[in-house]
């Protein structure tokens, strides 16, 4: 992985935080959720802790991970309900960055 390419993993790895940060955690995203279907993964908020505790802690494989955001249809729905759309965090925006996170970790690496 070349300096630039692993400079470029970390700002958009911190990006990404940011906006996780951001949300409040109202959990009012889930019920507008068309893959929701009881389980927090399924839903946006639980994607993005799952994005979180990844990016933080290295929990679960980068392929769970995959699987979980693009499990999300990128509908939008969630952002009917978001209470955080105001400041300019954008749950879907954020499950897309991660996309291209990982997609960006995967050419890196060849």
């Amino acid at each position: 992985m070349s300096k630039n390419d692993n400079n470029d993993l970390k700002e958009l790895e911190k990006e990404i935080l940011s906006g996780i940060q951001s949300c409040i955690k109202c959990r009012e995203c889930l019920h507008m959720c068309p893959t929701y279907e009881g389980w927090a993964t399924q839903g946006p908020y639980g994607r993005l802790m799952a994005i979180n505790l990844h990016l933080k802690y290295g929990l679960g494989s980068e392929e769970e991970l995959s699987n979980l955001l693009f499990a999300c249809s990128t509908c939008r729905r969630c952002l009917e309900r978001c209470k955080r759309l105001s400041s300019g965090t954008s749950v879907t925006d954020l499950i897309i960055k991660a996309r291209q996170y990982l997609a960006k970790r995967a050419k890196a690496r060849g």
